[in-house]
């Protein structure tokens, strides 16, 4: 199993680490042109292109293994390639259309009645609701503040704060002493959350949701801590940071906030594990205070002693009664996951569990979005653009106490097949453009290096496999193609060192797919 399902998926999001550094300009020659409707004509196109039987031939005459070496002097990237070439043993490979799916109702009620049919959910904003305590401690942080601007002389930043200051000190005033969480019990209804920002302009977290979804839906509720145990259960359904429904109990408090933003940002950090040793959470890229690598302590009251298999019969009835039957196992495995530390001053805690990472089946063929995810933020003519469609995945972690938690994150509906019996390129040809662009995605810009400086990659995996990539001006659509997928690990210039993909590359028309486009 991966070193961190969370990390490598999300951000990740999330299994979708691409290890390319900056890059030159392309040579005409190697990088198509990106035009969908053209890749479209060259999958059905017999021109220059093979059957996906042809190729399974090339590889099994000359393929197997693919070896290679190639050094670039110039672009100080050295890259060693001894690695496995696997192919799905299906008939065909297809072109599919694909959009966002909205998460209804119907699903919410599913994941409630199969995970927690007895719990009664309150308004999760007011878990940690606002209180005149937590506002004064603001006040005195804001004033604090100020006062340190003022004596800058930063005029921006005393008129930033003063704004501020004033702000808390009115909230102050309407805020209460404290707050029960069960005066607040919901219908469990998914709730439109303009209509909710509009029922109170002023209420903080409704606030923040408005600015980041608009006309979005949400659904987040919490339970009291009976026995113990709290459960949250978050949904939305955003057009910029993509639909998604996660959920978690535990006794010992939680990671983060499970209702952030971006779909993948709240997955559980978690580190592979091996029975009698303690986890390394260092090699998952966390890091500490003042960017130190810690260590930490396991929890005694989430035992874990029950089987993977045991594990794995949870899981697998709790996806039937989703009707999550697209979805199969792709990689599973006893974890150590970080449940604590996430907080100022929080001790940094672990639990044990069998995690399961289930990806969608088209053909028999495994939807591993290993190519990227489609991001923008930035300047789009006079429009700031901020938006993401990440990874669909569905992650499960279990131990004594049962499912502790369920992420469904970024699903898909099937639109359209676009093309049933794709043509794709030959493997030479996609050797070629390999061998071409990894130095190119990968080297070293001249300016501000030491002169000793180098990138070295080792690719160990090339994997023909399914990934959606997304039209230009999209967030809404795209398409699951064939792509080749290059993996290992990366060693960068300044010695750190990464493993996932290497390069994605369009098995149909060649191009080289960029992670943070989606095409």
């Amino acid at each position: 199993m991966r070193r961190a399902i969370a990390i490598a998926m999300a951000m990740a999001g999330i299994l979708t680490i691409t290890l390319a550094g900056c890059a030159e300009n392309p040579e005409k020659s190697v990088v198509q042109e990106k035009n969908m409707d053209k890749m479209l004509e060259q999958a059905e196109s017999k021109d220059n292109s093979s059957t996906y039987e042809q190729v399974k031939e090339e590889l099994k005459k000359k393929y197997e293994t693919y070896k290679t070496q190639i050094k670039d002097k110039k672009r100080k990237v050295t890259v060693d390639v001894d690695a496995r070439v696997e192919v799905p043993e299906v008939e065909k490979l297809s072109v599919y259309r694909v959009s966002q799916k909205k998460i209804g109702q119907d699903f919410l009620d599913k994941v409630r009645k199969g995970l927690t049919p007895d719990t009664v959910y309150y308004d999760g904003r007011m878990k940690n609701g606002r209180t005149k305590s937590i506002v004064a401690k603001e006040i005195n942080v804001t004033e604090r503040s100020l006062a340190e601007a003022k004596k800058s002389k930063d005029t921006a930043l005393v008129e930033e704060y003063s704004e501020e200051l004033e702000r808390l000190k009115k909230e102050y005033k309407t805020v209460p002493d404290q707050v029960t969480l069960t005066d607040y019990p919901l219908d469990n209804k998914i709730q439109s959350i303009k209509k909710l920002f509009d029922s109170d302009p002023k209420d903080t977290f409704y606030s923040w949701l408005h600015e980041l979804h608009g006309s979005g839906d949400v659904f987040y509720g919490v339970s009291d801590e009976k026995e113990g145990v709290q459960h949250e259960l978050f949904m939305q359904n955003s057009d910029n940071y993509g639909n998604c429904l996660r959920y978690r109990c535990g006794k010992n408090g939680q990671a983060s906030n499970i209702y952030a933003a971006d779909v993948g940002s709240d997955i559980p950090y978690t580190v592979s594990k091996k029975e009698g040793e303690e986890p390394d959470f260092t090699t998952s890229g966390i890091e500490g205070e003042k960017g130190q690598p810690f260590t930490a302590k396991g929890v005694d009251n989430e035992p874990l002693t029950l089987s993977e298999q045991e594990a794995e019969e949870k899981v697998n009835t709790l996806m039937g009664q989703l009707g999550l039957s697209d979805y199969q196992c792709y990689e599973k495995g006893l974890c150590s996951q970080l449940i604590g530390g996430m907080k100022e001053g929080e001790e940094f805690r672990y639990r044990d569990v069998y995690q399961f990472m289930f990806l969608r089946k088209l053909d028999n063929v495994f939807v591993n979005n290993l190519a990227g995810f489609k991001y923008s933020d930035g300047w789009q003519g006079t429009e700031y653009v901020k938006k993401m469609w990440e990874n669909e995945t569905v992650i499960v972690a279990v131990n004594d106490s049962g499912i502790v938690d369920f992420y469904y994150l970024s699903p898909l509906t099937i639109d359209k097949t676009v093309v049933e019996k794709s043509q794709i390129k030959s493997f030479d040809e996609i050797r070629d453009t390999f061998e071409k662009m990894v130095v190119v995605e990968n080297a070293i810009k001249e300016s501000g290096e030491e002169q000793d400086a180098k990138v070295s990659i080792q690719v160990k995996d090339v994997k023909l496999i399914y990934s959606r990539i997304s039209e230009k001006d999209s967030f809404d659509t795209g398409l699951v193609v064939p792509v080749w997928n290059f993996e290992g690990t990366r060693v960068d210039e300044y010695g750190d060192e990464r493993t996932g993909t290497i390069l994605s590359i369009n098995a149909i028309d060649g191009s080289v797919i960029n992670q943070e486009l989606g095409y």
